[in-house]
């Protein structure tokens, strides 16, 4: 008599596309989507802690302003969104699950101009960390001019930074920090950009994608939003980048400068360890609704 045994197949990765939950080998969208031939589209990205969305209203609501902003129309509601990613989570049984929502021109017939319905979907997938060395000991950034035209929506379009980053990656560099063309520092291709001068923090103010992590930053620490020029590198006593994969990651170096000779000053740490004790009561938070 044979012996049979059952294997269960984890799922790697859960889409919702078309009002369904697909693998990602089911999923499909047409090669006329505008995605696809012009790069247009917004996207946000989330992860959880300890099982739980953090700060979901406000990444949907940043989702819905990005395609405002490039002329689309989310056609799920808040409340809609917030299930779907909901189910998304409880299906996929991840120890900590990265999430996608994205937005898309959908198909076109010109191939230009967005005539049909946008198409939506959604992505979760196993959120994987950083290496604890970037946290432990900082990180390097290379530097490069670089300005999106639209920065306050999170596009799907990302040619420079993935390009920067492959430079970035050569030079052993773990990103690479825009400036725009007035030589003012304004954010990586994904995470907002923080540094420490003076005793304070500052960060800049226009021409970024203004993130959540970041938000929760400036609800938790005095910080001076403004314009922050690339010669004013040298005076830093210490940066970090945030965002909701990064967290609160120290910068120690930003192209060949050192910063504080190299080492996480205290005044970050602290940022660090505050962030960390905020995002935890998102446990606490869900455990009370």
């Amino acid at each position: 008599m044979g012996i049979f045994i059952n294997f269960v197949i984890p799922i790697v990765m859960l889409i919702y596309l078309n009002d369904q939950f697909v693998t990602k080998e089911e999923a499909h969208i047409s090669a006329l989507d505008l995605s696809v031939l012009r790069g247009y589209g917004v996207m946000d990205y989330l992860r959880t802690y300890g099982g739980h969305p953090f700060h979901l209203r406000a990444h949907i609501e940043r989702f819905i302003a990005s395609a405002r902003e490039v002329g689309l129309t989310v056609p799920k509601t808040v409340q809609e969104m917030e299930a779907i990613v909901e189910e998304l989570i409880a299906k996929t049984h991840f120890e900590e699950t990265s999430i996608k929502l994205v937005l898309t021109g959908g198909i076109s017939e010109d191939q230009f101009l967005p005539k049909g319905p946008p198409t939506f979907f959604a992505v979760a997938y196993s959120f994987t960390p950083f290496p604890e060395r970037y946290f432990d000991e900082g990180i390097k950034v290379i530097t490069e001019c670089y300005q999106r035209p639209f920065p306050t929506a999170k596009s799907i379009q990302y040619l420079p930074a993935i390009m920067g980053m492959q430079k970035a990656q050569a030079q052993g560099a773990v990103d690479v920090l825009f400036y725009n063309e007035k030589e003012l520092l304004l954010e990586t291709g994904i995470a907002n950009f923080f540094a420490l001068k003076g005793g304070k923090l500052i960060t800049p103010k226009e021409g970024i994608l203004k993130g959540i992590t970041r938000e929760v930053i400036l609800d938790l620490f005095p910080v001076e939003e403004r314009d922050i020029h690339k010669e004013e590198t040298p005076t830093f006593e210490g940066a970090f980048l945030t965002s909701s994969n990064k967290e609160v990651m120290p910068v120690i170096q930003i192209d060949d400068l050192l910063i504080n000779k190299g080492t996480v000053p205290s005044t970050i740490r602290n940022v660090m360890k505050t962030f960390s004790k905020e995002a935890k009561k998102t446990l606490l938070n869900w455990s009370e609704v």
